[in-house]
């Protein structure tokens, strides 16, 4: 429920890019500590961060020493009835 208010639900199919390119305000997939995310990648003062749309949940600040590897765009959501 970390999206949900950007309209992403448990059980949504997301259609994801991989050919686009991360870039600040988009959701992306991002593996992070070997774990698929979904999260809006946003730079802030010369810093990024995957940042949750649902404000029980903390923005992951993305470290130059950490392993996070972006996996694609998401384009489109398919809710599932």
């Amino acid at each position: 429920d970390s999206m949900m208010n950007a309209g992403i639900f448990e059980g949504d199919l997301l259609i994801v890019d991989r050919s686009l390119e991360p870039s600040s305000g988009k959701i992306v997939v991002a593996i992070v500590h070997g774990e698929l995310t979904v999260k809006r990648l946003l730079k802030k003062d010369h810093r990024f961060f995957l940042c949750p749309e649902n404000p029980n949940y903390k923005p992951i600040e993305i470290k130059e020493e950490q392993n996070v590897q972006f996996w694609g765009v998401v384009t489109s959501v398919i809710h599932q009835v």
